[in-house]
């Protein structure tokens, strides 16, 4: 058996012509980079269009009592005060804290913590007043702590069954508030 003989300058110019064109391949020319760039932007935008758009979410107001985390969506709340002078009014029912002055006008200041069914120690001095929006009028709430404002994702809510005035439970132990059935059972009681 014989042997093929093997042409030696056609390896030679095979070998010539791979290393120019892997050299070519490697540099960096504007042309070469313009089309890297329009190809990738290509890909990229194809895969923006194939996600969902995410909800931006709902802003709430995240606030502590008696121990526990809770929000209420920042459309209710017109405003945060400290929780000073707040007096109390004679005969008053259990869930009324009392009334306070803001810019010469009484406000009723709702002692969440009863509303809501859950022990508190007699701080009435401390704290702060949310005042929400109710029928026209202002209500304060009354809460331990202010932690911050961020945008909860309404739609991984979990349901919740405990407590009626609680919509239910957003990131795992957050309950938040259901401030406009909150305020009508608590003042239609207050009414009637």
């Amino acid at each position: 058996m014989t042997r093929p003989s093997i042409n030696w300058g056609n390896v030679h110019a095979r070998l010539r012509a791979s290393e120019i064109a892997l050299q070519e391949a490697l540099s960096a020319t504007p042309q070469r980079i313009e089309a890297a760039y329009r190809e990738r932007a290509a890909r990229l935008a194809n895969q923006l269009r194939q996600l969902k758009p995410a909800s931006p979410g709902t802003p709430a107001l995240i606030f502590r009592l008696s121990g526990e985390r809770y929000a209420i969506q920042l459309k209710d709340v017109a405003e945060v005060l400290p929780c000073v002078r707040c007096m109390s009014v004679p005969g008053a029912p259990a869930e009324f804290l009392g009334v306070i002055s803001v810019r010469g006008e009484l406000r009723s200041v709702l002692n969440l913590s009863a509303a809501l069914g859950v022990s508190r120690n007699d701080r009435s001095g401390d704290g702060f007043v949310l005042m929400v929006r109710h029928q026209g009028q202002g209500i304060g709430l009354n809460v331990d702590a202010i932690e911050e404002v961020r945008n909860l994702q309404l739609d991984v809510m979990t349901g919740f069954n405990q407590g009626r005035f609680v919509k239910g439970m957003v990131s795992g132990t957050l309950m938040l508030l259901d401030a406009e059935k909150l305020l009508a059972e608590v003042v239609s009681k207050e009414e009637s």
